[in-house]
């Protein structure tokens, strides 16, 4: 996800009572720092926040800052989230303001595209591995996803980081990280298949070994038993 626009409100009181009330009203507790600004205390819009969280999907969120009289609105990136263990109700957020004209690296979505002629037929199917990568560029170029067109690949081919392209940026994770590849179907069949049986012969590796165990201590006391009859 892109440069997400969010309106900032100002909060002047604090404490759990105020941050209470915050809620009551259909608002978040925030606070806004970063290296070269002294900690701003703000409201947030939960029912926009919600919304916003419910499109990350687990990706990075960077906000451009809009505040009622603030023709220039700081860029700050999403630095933690605290919710209610119970309920998952968001109870504080703390933002990061970047400086402008920083690089930043945040992770961005692989998205598959292309239409693929192996596997419309049937004859592979996509196995992805990397759902992320990591990109470093400036908050305001910060593209939405990462493309990775499968139309031209083949059976077994491999996608790697290192083939991906970026629009803007570099990407600056591990090139050698596998993202992708076109694998037969029965070859993801037999993996399971095989880590199923691995999985059963450790567990009867295991249930063999308890049985040794009590046959030795059976065994120990037949012998036990048979010494005191013959003393007898």
């Amino acid at each position: 996800m892109g440069l997400i626009n969010l309106d900032v409100f100002p909060r002047s009181t604090k404490g759990k009572n105020a941050n209470r009330r915050s809620r009551a009203a259909g608002r978040i507790p925030a606070v806004i720092y970063g290296q070269d600004r002294n900690s701003e205390n703000i409201e947030l819009d939960l029912h926009e926040f919600q919304k916003v969280l419910n499109k990350l999907s687990g990706s990075s969120a960077i906000f451009a800052l809009k505040e009622e009289g603030v023709e220039d609105g700081a860029i700050a990136l999403l630095k933690e989230l605290q919710t209610n263990p119970v309920n998952d109700d968001v109870l504080h957020v703390d933002l990061f303001e970047i400086p402008r004209g920083v690089d930043v690296t945040v992770s961005v979505i692989i998205q598959i595209v292309g239409m693929n002629e192996t596997v419309k037929t049937g004859e592979g199917s996509v196995a992805q591995s990397l759902n992320e990568v990591e990109i470093s560029c400036r908050p305001s170029q910060l593209p939405d996803f990462i493309e990775v067109d499968i139309s031209e690949l083949n059976l077994n081919d491999k996608i790697f980081v290192r083939d991906l392209q970026t629009p803007v940026g570099e990407i600056v994770s591990d090139p050698e990280i596998l993202v992708l590849n076109i694998k037969p179907p029965m070859a993801i069949v037999e993996e399971v298949v095989e880590e199923d049986l691995e999985g059963a012969e450790g567990e009867e590796g295991a249930e063999g070994e308890e049985g040794a165990e009590d046959k030795t201590e059976d065994g120990k006391d037949t012998k036990d038993g048979k010494d005191t009859k013959d003393r007898d």
